[in-house]
């Protein structure tokens, strides 16, 4: 993985609302760490280790369903929604790993909220 810097700006709101992929990409690989000590929120559907881990998963599609991809955020310091149900997210970045390394997947999130939510429309997220 190479690590890159982010040139555009999150907004200056006290609580950003990024896509799933969005959080997920500069977490795993900004090396300008724009994500630090910002509070986030996101959408996904839940998804469980065996072990007790959980995820806010999306779908990441670049043309059509069928080329569909999994993205998803670990989840701690908050109990685990039911598995397949929607959620929405609250918290803040929880750096793991060298940035741009393998070790930096999956991106964590402490958990400031979790709310339980209806499908979106769109299950899928664009690239």
């Amino acid at each position: 993985m190479e690590n890159q810097g982010y040139a555009d700006s999150l907004p200056k709101d006290d609580l950003v609302d990024l896509p799933l992929s969005r959080f997920s990409s500069r977490a795993s690989y900004d090396s300008g760490k724009t994500l630090k000590g910002r509070t986030v929120r996101m959408i996904g559907f839940i998804t469980k280790d065996g072990d007790g881990t959980w995820y806010p998963t999306r779908l990441l599609i670049s043309c059509c369903a069928a080329d569909a991809r999994p993205d998803k955020v670990e989840i701690r310091g908050a109990d685990a929604p039911t598995a397949d149900s929607w959620a929405t997210v609250t918290g803040t970045w929880h750096p793991k790993g060298k940035v741009g390394s393998d070790a930096a997947w999956p991106p964590v999130l402490d958990a400031g909220s979790v709310k339980h939510i209806t499908q979106p429309e769109s299950p899928y997220e664009k690239r």
